[in-house]
């Protein structure tokens, strides 16, 4: 009777240990696939970004070209060996373009340079010729339309296509040739377009890969049995070809390296099992005549079982919220490395361009031409110190090492100040001030405050380029301040507004328009710091209007507020 009890009671045992590891082996597994899944699509979204970044990126190079007052020029006169020099080698050295046409206000190609050579008489290629002439086509009609209000400005007008040339598929864009200056006119239907071809090749590829953070990979003409893959697709909906990578698997590379600890431990805990029914065995002979006692020691295991258990869960709650976390620093880590990668290679390009222009241009260079290529300059070199500022100046809130170190001074004047400074850089846009309300001296932190107004009012121009009154009205009552900043802009979805606060965050209205998405999070931060609020109201195609409301209370005192 004994020895069949302590027998049970061991099998009982061996059976629950590897039903228990049977389990967590069955957890680990399903958790490896669960990760395994979400990594792999968050390689293809990143191989998708890459992509388009590709596709976006090629308009915007040719902008170097087609946006200039020399290329017009030389255009009309039909200089060749200019557009030699300065467009077609420029382009295929400075961007990697592989051929790049010209067609004169007729639509007749007047200009070829085609895989690093001129093509003389110029002539499409054999692979490319249809597509070319009904892009081309394609971009003269777009010309012709009548211009609607609010439509796509002249200078940012761009036609651009994934198609097949030959075996081999490309992104192609087309953009008209347009002065820079208002010192030459141009009569709609009368401007020469340029198309620029960029092969997706290895270079594109590699690209792509360096972009997503991958290797191994290499563009495929068909659909493959691999998981890790995105289609190219073309402007008709068609696919070209697909981006193949070996996937990168973290669960499944994570269950090989623990399995040999984790039989080594379940090897371990049976053999502890059977020690422990060989102990119990023996206790159990001594024990058994006492029903009392041993009804005691089974409950105290059970209590133990409970507590251990107990203990799991809740490291395992602790496990998946840091888990959670470290899920959240890394998406933004990714994010930020992709924005502020973005944004300083943008005017890095725009000073580069910019220098080297003026470097060509050595003879009969007039001072209006060197002051607006040193605009240009000094524009770019701001836009990135600006970025550097707004970087740090978020980086120390996150980290809790900004004291704001409040004085008394005229908010007033600091806001029209920054007002003054903002005029100067957009001298298109008018500023209607309406300050009169607020009193002459307040308690404030005048570098954070500046901070604040910099970004909206230079939001307020950036994103209302065809709409140039910019209002800043202020409201005073016995509670708050109120400061009003408005434009008539391109506005935003209702959608967007509860998350434009959020670090790196950006409307879908601004697409295409430089930023950072900092600032807006900079701006809260700071407010509320003040002890104030700040509130938006937008709609799409009407503009925005960003209201500060600072407590009267606050700004008329002199203590130091931590970050």
């Amino acid at each position: 009777m004994k020895v069949r009890l302590t027998s049970h009671i061991t099998l009982v045992l061996v059976t629950l240990t590897c039903a228990a590891a049977m389990l967590l082996c069955g957890f680990a597994w399903l958790a490896a696939v669960k990760v395994d899944d979400f990594y792999l699509r968050r390689q293809a979204d990143f191989v998708a970004q890459g992509l388009e970044e590709q596709i976006n990126a090629l308009p915007r190079e040719q902008e170097s070209v087609t946006k200039w007052d020399d290329a017009f020029l030389y255009a009309k006169q039909r200089n060749h060996e200019w557009l030699l020099d300065n467009v077609g080698r420029w382009t295929s050295r400075y961007f990697g373009h592989d051929r790049t046409y010209i067609f004169d206000d007729s639509n007749r190609l007047m200009f070829a340079f085609r895989d690093g050579a001129d093509a003389m008489p110029p002539r499409l290629g054999s692979d490319d010729g249809e597509e070319m002439t009904a892009l081309a086509g394609e971009m003269r009609a777009a010309l012709l339309k009548p211009k609607k209000p609010g439509g796509e400005p002249l200078g940012q007008m761009a036609r651009v296509r994934t198609l097949m040339i030959g075996s081999r598929p490309a992104i192609t864009s087309a953009r008209p040739i347009l002065p820079s200056s208002t010192r030459m006119q141009i009569e709609a239907g009368q401007e020469f377009i340029a198309i620029s071809v960029k092969f997706i090749d290895a270079t594109a590829v590699e690209r792509i890969a360096h972009y997503a953070r991958l290797e191994g990979m290499h563009l495929a003409a068909s659909k493959s049995g691999a998981r890790a893959q995105v289609p190219v697709s073309s402007h008709d909906g068609g696919t070209v070809g697909y981006l193949v990578w070996k996937p990168i698997r973290p669960g499944l590379m994570l269950l090989q390296q623990i399995a040999p600890a984790g039989l080594g431990c379940l090897a371990l805990l049976i053999a502890a099992v059977f020690w422990l029914g060989r102990g119990l065995h023996r206790t159990s002979l001594t024990l058994i005549d006492s029903q009392a006692e041993l009804t005691h020691h089974r409950n105290h295991l059970e209590e133990i079982v409970a507590d251990r258990t107990a203990e799991i869960e809740r490291q395992r709650a602790e496990l998946d919220r840091l888990l959670a976390h470290e899920r959240q620093v890394n998406a933004l880590q990714r994010q930020f490395v992709a924005m502020a990668s973005h944004e300083f290679r943008t005017p890095l390009a725009i000073i580069d361009a910019a220098a080297q222009r003026l470097c060509r241009s050595t003879t009969n260079v007039s001072g209006d031409y060197v002051r607006e290529k040193a605009g240009v300059i000094r524009s770019a070199v701001v836009r990135m110190v600006d970025l550097m500022e707004s970087i740090l100046a978020s980086g120390r809130l996150e980290t809790g090492q900004i004291i704001l170190k409040r004085s008394e001074g005229d908010l007033k004047a600091l806001l029209a100040g920054c007002c003054d400074r903002q005029r100067e850089l957009s001298r298109s846009h008018v500023f209607h001030l309406d300050l009169e309300l607020m009193p002459d001296l307040m308690t404030f932190d005048r570098s954070a405050m500046e901070q604040v107004f910099s970004n909206l009012i230079s939001n307020a121009v950036k994103y209302s380029p065809n709409a140039p009154d910019i209002y800043v009205r202020a409201r005073v009552d016995e509670k708050m301040v109120e400061i009003a900043i408005a434009d008539s802009g391109i506005g935003m979805d209702a959608d967007d507004l509860p998350k434009l606060f959020q670090p790196y965050y950006r409307a879908r209205s601004a697409t295409g328009i430089a930023g950072t998405g900092i600032g807006l999070n900079l701006v809260k931060q700071v407010v509320e710091l003040h002890g104030g609020s700040v509130e938006v109201t937008s709609e799409l195609g009407k503009g925005t209007t960003f209201t500060i409301s600072l407590p009267i209370e606050i700004l008329l005192s002199d203590q130091q507020v931590a970050a």
